[in-house]
């Protein structure tokens, strides 16, 4: 919820120029006041900030494994971010991470935010009485300062709807911590040329945000009112899908707030229409830092770059979340030239002995030196961002050879058992029947006959009976004159009455 109505308490850094490289206005905060920028105040040494739009940066999620070494974190999370979010890797990019305030994936899950420097050098062409904005970030994470400055809670979770008339997003925070950003077809400039389309007559854009600003939702036009309660209608019903989207894939129990502001200010009426539609409370996103924002005609937007701008300034945000390439240079101290300086103007302080042409022509040397080697390093920079892609790819190759190679592991396994299986058959079998046909020959010749044939895979155990107990040990000489066979038996036993031998005759046939 917000703080009590007034001004936030603001720190007195040196004045801060917000810029809105879309609506090429730039307004300086000092002294809590807003002026509008002129050539003379914009050459002064501000603080700059600008913001770039949703539409204009990627984002998204990627899982990285948690046995990753902190070293090798950012190499690991730029190759996934290549190859998961379909990155050009002919083209740079600014990207940076920061890891998901929930995390309840086995894995470490890194929110992702990304723009190629063409598009950011796009953006800002039109820029021109500008030469360094100091700090650029992402319109959805412009709301992250409202929790930073202790203007917003952090403890719910809140979804911000902001209408551009150029662009539109959906954000969502959680206990004050970016969790998604989404940008949707329904901004200002495409509601305005829907609205002219459905009505049936060309309505200017300017005509068309006069109203909204002005009436809002409800017009005394009856034509005009069912075309706006259509077209908003439609509009939140999308934002509501969104919003649904966002629940599912991010595991958000539910939404306690939705904030709603426009680039056009207030439009009466959006937030009835918001809790219509989407069932969840709503307001617009309303707070002052300064006493003329309403004299200006300023949008949110212009409050929330100063607000990141302090935050930022104040040490407590990562520089490597910066987007901006039109930083100023460092103090020529701190430079690679300046350095040189130094120990050139100390080498002559206590030796005196190199001339001035020489410092000179020593300078223009290594300038041209370290010109050569900065080149090179982004020629190999690119290289590297090439090989990272390709190793990528390789190992994601090699996963799915090994899955294959798996399969077919498994097939020859079987193919080899089932060969095994069809040889004891066509083999192993007959050769038993044709050595049990020449036994029984044996046994017959001997005057014995074949009680019963126990048979096992290498061997079997034959009880014979004879009347007479010479006729089994004869039998007995003869089969293991056979060097095919193996034999022996326990005894030879006569039954009680005395009428019959009996043996049990173990014959080991040597089949595999």
């Amino acid at each position: 919820m917000f703080k009590k109505k007034g001004m936030v308490g603001l720190e007195s850094n040196k004045p801060i120029a917000a810029i809105d490289p879309y609506a090429l206005e730039t307004y300086i905060f000092k002294d809590n006041l807003f002026e509008r920028g002129s050539a003379k105040s914009l050459a002064k040494d501000n603080f700059f900030i600008s913001y770039v739009q949703t539409k204009d940066i990627i984002s998204g999620t990627v899982e990285i494994a948690r046995n990753v070494a902190d070293d090798e974190l950012d190499d690991a999370i730029e190759i996934k971010v290549y190859d998961e979010l379909g990155l050009d890797s002919s083209i740079e990019y600014k990207i940076y991470h920061f890891e998901a305030h929930k995390q309840d994936s086995s894995e470490r899950v890194f929110d992702i935010i990304a723009i190629d420097t063409e598009t950011l050098s796009s953006v800002y062409k039109d820029v021109k009485h500008i030469k360094y904005i100091d700090y650029i970030t992402t319109a959805p994470l412009l709301f992250k300062s409202l929790y930073k400055k202790n203007i917003l809670e952090p403890t719910q979770t809140d979804c911000f709807v902001y209408f551009h008339k150029d662009d539109a997003h959906v954000t969502i925070y959680q206990d004050g911590e970016f969790v998604f950003t989404k940008s949707i077809r329904y901004s200002l400039s495409v509601i305005s040329d829907t609205f002219s389309k459905e009505l049936g007559k060309r309505v200017d854009e300017a005509e068309f945000y006069k109203m909204l600003q002005t009436s809002g939702l409800q017009s005394s036009d009856p034509a005009y009112q069912k075309e706006l309660m259509k077209l908003f209608g439609e509009v939140f019903v999308y934002i509501n899908d969104v919003i649904l989207y966002a629940k599912r894939a991010y595991s958000l129990e539910k939404i306690d707030q939705v904030y709603l502001a426009t680039d056009l200010g207030d439009i009466k009426g959006l937030e009835e229409f918001c809790h219509n539609y989407v069932n969840l409370p709503s307001k617009k996103l309303s707070f002052k830092i300064a006493k003329n924002v309403d004299e200006l005609g300023l949008n949110i937007l212009y409050s929330l770059m100063v607000l990141s701008a302090q935050y930022y300034q104040s040490g407590h945000e990562d520089e490597e979340m910066n987007l901006s390439i039109f930083r100023k240079p460092p103090p020529l101290q701190k430079r690679p030239s300046g350095k040189l300086m130094q120990v050139a103007a100390a080498a002559l302080f206590f030796s005196l002995a190199y001339p001035a042409y020489q410092y000179v022509q020593d300078k223009l040397f290594l300038q041209k030196d370290l010109d050569r080697l900065e080149s090179k390093y982004q020629h190999l920079s690119m290289q590297s961002n090439n090989m990272k892609v390709a190793f990528a790819k390789l190992n994601k190759e090699q996963k799915e050879v090994d899955k294959k190679l798996a399969a077919k592991g498994e097939e020859l396994d079987f193919r080899t058992k089932l060969l095994h299986e069809i040889y004891m058959k066509k083999v192993s079998y007959p050769m038993k029947a044709k050595i049990l046909t020449g036994l029984f020959d044996k046994i017959i010749k001997h005057n014995a006959k074949v009680v019963s044939v126990d048979n096992n895979a290498s061997d079997m155990v034959i009880k014979i009976r004879s009347n007479n107990d010479k006729y089994i040990t004869e039998l007995l000489t003869d089969i293991a004159n056979i060097r095919a066979y193996d034999v022996s038996t326990d005894t030879i036993k006569k039954d009680q009455n005395g009428t019959y031998y009996e043996s049990a005759i173990k014959v080991g046939l040597n089949v595999r």
